[in-house]
């Protein structure tokens, strides 16, 4: 079948660039011919990309000898927007220029609607697309509705589009109801994006669940030592090209703690590149190899509606005194650098600078006199080549999300790859726990509930996981890794999007 997916964005950092990315490598794998329209800069990165170009009202532009139409194919084109990017969050990116939705005028945002139905209305007719799936309610949905015949595509609502525009503007609510009135089907990644959906009064006629799926090729459980070590050697075998954080810059967040200079803490976060692994990742892994303490881990934007603050204070106040992991990148990462030399040295002042001058969700009082912390290890950016075997070594891997989930991917990858995980019980990420605590016949047990003293909480579900004998976690670990390759995998959720195309 010939598919045409769109997005607006990359291949990594966030779950509908994942989605996007392993659907459409599963996809071609799979013998379809996959035609993507997305932003992402390096597309020659990617094995799986057969060719790849631009297109605009008049149609694609691809390199000569560029591989020709058939099974097995994936073709990534990227829409002439213009230097402009609208974002649901902003972060660095590369070679443009980014602005939220909700900051957006609207004349910039019209321009960049219709030179996207341009795009997509020339790449659909050059490829001949048999069936057609769209990210997000704004502004995928609305781009196929404008671009294509009705009821011709699949539009897939990703809640970040409800969580920071449809429910923000109601201009954006109206562009989400034209375009998912228009689809064959809207499809989420879980019940509660739906029911956000339909709360939102979004005019949708056919509604289904499609979770997403996990690489369970990439993320299975591994030995701690052997996959930290691994990870450092595939850092090391494949170096960045672009700079990553250097170590002196913990030096500078020290210095801005001291000085309670808030401009010059989020100005070190812009001074490397965000994308890129920490330089000294590889070396951090090693000595964190060395240690034998359990091993708690984050993976995921460090971003304020993430909650990654909760995973530094939970394994503080957790009587196992875990080494901490903390996988990924974003605009707060100097902030949590600065809150970890906080709670570290008992320091209550810094600790209530950093959360009434960034609103960090942090209690009243999270130093810890009575105990000294484990380790706390930052990699930076971990893409899909290193993240697999870095978080196969967590015991505990927290999804602490404060904001609302479409669906816990992380959760879902860590349980892969071995990691308890140990979820907020709310939204997608309550859903993903409810499935891997019904497959081992123990409520609870990875998730706590949010809210006002969840740091207690967190600490307590740690607690919970790491105080399991040897044998007993090796046991949960093989039964979460099991449920997650049995009830989430990319060859599922591909099958279930190209049935709706059945005549």
């Amino acid at each position: 079948m010939r598919v045409l997916l769109w997005h607006g964005w990359l291949f990594e950092g966030s779950g509908s660039n994942i989605f996007t990315a392993r659907l459409a490598q599963t996809l071609a794998a799979e013998g379809h011919d996959v035609l993507l329209l997305c932003q992402e800069p390096h597309p020659e990165r990617y094995g799986w990309i057969s060719a790849h170009g631009t297109v605009g009202a008049t149609g694609p532009r691809l390199p000569a000898g560029s591989a020709p139409p058939g099974p097995g194919r994936c073709v990534m084109l990227r829409p002439q927007i213009g230097r402009l990017l609208p974002v649901f969050v902003i972060d660095e990116y590369e070679g443009v220029e980014v602005q939220t939705f909700l900051e957006l005028a609207d004349e910039d945002l019209e321009r960049y609607l219709q030179a996207n139905v341009e795009a997509l209305r020339a790449a659909a007719a050059w490829h001949g697309s048999e069936a057609v799936i769209t990210g997000h309610a704004i502004p995928g949905a609305t781009i196929a509705a404008r671009a294509l015949h009705p009821n011709t595509f699949v539009a897939k609502v990703h809640g970040s589009d409800l969580e920071y525009a449809v429910q923000q503007q109601d201009r954006y609510r109206e562009l989400a109801r034209e375009g998912l009135t228009a689809a064959r089907v809207v499809v989420g990644a879980s019940t509660h994006v739906l029911e956000r959906c339909a709360a939102l009064g979004l005019g949708i006629r056919h509604a289904e669940v499609v979770p997403p799926g996990v690489d369970v090729e990439a993320f299975r459980p591994r030995g701690r030592r052997e996959a930290l070590l691994e990870t450092a050697r595939l850092l090391e075998e494949a170096p960045s090209s672009a700079p990553g954080r250097p170590a002196s810059v913990d030096r500078d967040v020290e210095r801005a703690l001291q000085a309670r200079d808030a401009e010059a803490l989020d100005r070190l976060a812009r001074t490397y590149d965000q994308q890129a692994p920490d330089l000294d990742a590889a070396t951090r892994l090693r000595a964190l190899a060395d240690r034998d303490r359990p091993l708690v881990a984050y993976f995921g934007k460090l971003i304020g509606p993430k909650g990654p603050e909760l995973v530094l204070t939970g394994a503080t106040r957790s009587g196992h005194r875990p080494d901490v992991l903390v996988v990924g990148f974003g605009l707060h990462r100097e902030r949590l650098t600065a809150l970890e030399l906080a709670v570290r040295r008992g320091d209550e002042d810094a600790i209530a600078w950093l959360r009434e001058t960034f609103d960090m969700h942090l209690e009243p009082s999270e130093a810890r006199e009575d105990q000294t912390p484990g380790s706390v290890t930052f990699t930076g950016r971990l893409d899909h080549r290193y993240a697999p075997s870095a978080i196969a070594a967590a015991d505990v891997l927290v999804v602490p999300s404060i904001g609302a989930e479409a669906f816990g991917m992380v959760a879902a990858e860590g349980a892969a790859a071995g990691a308890l995980p140990l979820v907020a019980r709310h939204s997608g990420l309550a859903e993903v726990a409810a499935v891997l605590e019904s497959a081992i016949g123990r409520p609870g047990w990875f998730s706590f509930e949010p809210g006002a003293g969840d740091s207690r909480r967190v600490a307590e579900g740690i607690d919970r996981l790491l105080s399991l004998g040897g044998s007993q976690r090796a046991e949960l670990r093989a039964a979460v890794a099991a449920t997650a390759a049995r009830e989430w995998s990319w060859s599922r959720t591909a099958s279930r999007l190209l049935r709706f195309f059945e005549p």
